[in-house]
């Protein structure tokens, strides 16, 4: 089973757990809002009913304050001789229990008053009384109102106010307009709280992917770096022996062509331990003729590739000296070229195109293979993603980290088909 695959549907598995999550939350929150929309709804009908019955109230209040002044008016200007049955005006006078009431004289002195409670530390003292009487007046010239009753032919004036009733209608009917407008706030407010907590379950998403992915980068790095150089050292032990023995062969004229051949090998040996060596320090780069480098790759590989897979090569590059670590740019292209020898089965052209411009050098390595499994394409460079039936999938990855991580450049595959084969791009930076 190819573990990045099934590291992938994990991934798409936590990502769909996640969208449910979300939509859940935003499923709640949405019947929260709807919960909350109707309370305000029946709270905007209850404002409604206590605002109409505050105007009905306070209309009845201002029509009852004209029929008492009337009354009042009416009761003081009869006489003994007037004849008539007064006892509407009575009524009037009597009912009025609620509505606070002063009455005063063209001279401004107090006559009387109704419904105003006096404090009874003061109610056995005139002047405190009257005093007190006095600030209710001025209160209800600023927040009530008055009548004018003619009295004998003399103005007197009738001040009043709101009923007690009256005013804690009024002040119930600012109080849930308050609250009103607070929850009309409060449900504004929560129509955007799925979108911030989608907002913030996305941003932790990521930054976990970041840092598990650091994490796990730096881990396989250290495991490449310890197995490389595990290899090297491996490979350098029976390499000094066998290096011996050819010395000893040599001493025999009769060896020499058969000691030619294992000294090339035993060069090649001594390169791929130096690449494996190099793999998890940082290699030096030089100023290195990038041409010598894949004439000197193509050469090695014509004698050791199939004879039915041929080389070519266009090289447009003037500036040959650029900073390059030409074992390890040697190494890579080896292994794409051997991928691409694979792909083709041992038969067909493999083309290395090299070009530059200002800043970069480009190389294009061609086949005319059957091209990468689509399924695959994306994580071609991944550890462990191979096309073959037999192989550990590291040598692009490894080619990868050398031109990005060593060189600063990019590798990718720049297109693949069936028909046409697969290209990959090597872009080096010249600085």
């Amino acid at each position: 089973m190819n573990f990045y695959k099934q590291k992938q549907k994990w991934k798409y598995a936590l990502f769909l757990v996640a969208i449910l999550i979300s939509s859940l939350s935003i499923y709640l929150i949405r019947d929260l809002e709807n919960s909350l929309e109707k309370s305000i709804n029946s709270l905007s009908q209850s404002i409604e009913t206590l605002h109409h019955n505050h105007e009905t109230l306070e209309q009845e209040e201002s029509s009852n304050m004209k029929n008492f002044a009337k009354a009042y008016q009416t009761l003081n200007n009869m006489t003994l001789d007037d004849e008539g049955d007064y006892s509407w005006a009575i009524d009037l006078i009597q009912q009025n229990k609620t509505i606070p009431v002063i009455r005063v004289d063209e001279c401004y002195d107090i006559l009387d008053w109704k419904n105003i409670e006096i404090p009874k530390n003061i109610d056995e003292d005139h002047d405190k009384k009257e005093q007190y009487i006095r600030t209710e007046i001025e209160t209800m010239k600023k927040v009530g109102d008055s009548i004018f009753i003619d009295v004998w032919g003399v103005k007197q004036k009738l001040y009043y106010k709101n009923s007690a009733i009256l005013d804690q209608t009024k002040k119930m009917h600012a109080f849930t307009l308050e609250k009103q407008q607070l929850a009309d706030k409060i449900l504004k407010k929560m129509r955007w709280y799925p979108y911030y907590q989608l907002a913030f379950i996305l941003l932790f998403a990521i930054l976990a992917y970041f840092i598990f992915n650091a994490a796990k980068r730096s881990e396989q790095n250290q495991v490449w770096a310890g197995m490389a150089k595990e290899t090297a050292h491996q490979i350098g032990t029976p390499l000094s022996s066998l290096m011996a023995w050819v010395e000893l062969l040599n001493q025999n004229p009769e060896n020499e062509s058969m000691t030619i051949e294992m000294d090339k090998d035993l060069k090649r040996l001594e390169t791929i331990a130096e690449r494996f060596s190099k793999i998890g320090s940082k290699p030096k780069l030089n100023d290195e003729n990038i041409t010598e480098i894949i004439e000197n790759s193509i050469s090695y590989m014509e004698k050791r590739f199939s004879k039915n897979i041929k080389f070519e090569k266009n090289i447009s590059v003037i500036t040959n000296n650029i900073k390059l670590n030409k074992v390890l740019l040697g190494w890579v292209i080896e292994n794409i070229c051997k991928n691409a020898a694979d792909a083709m089965k041992g038969e067909g052209k493999i083309t290395i195109n090299c070009t530059e411009d200002d800043k970069v050098i480009q190389m294009y390595i061609s086949d005319t293979g059957r091209g990468i499994d689509k399924s695959i394409i994306k994580s071609i460079f991944m550890p462990g993603i191979t096309s073959k039936n037999r192989g550990w999938g590291l040598g692009l990855s490894l080619s990868k980290r050398i031109i990005e991580d060593y060189h600063k450049g990019k590798l990718f595959v720049q297109n693949s088909t069936e028909k046409d084969g697969t290209t990959f791009c090597i872009i080096l930076p010249k600085s």
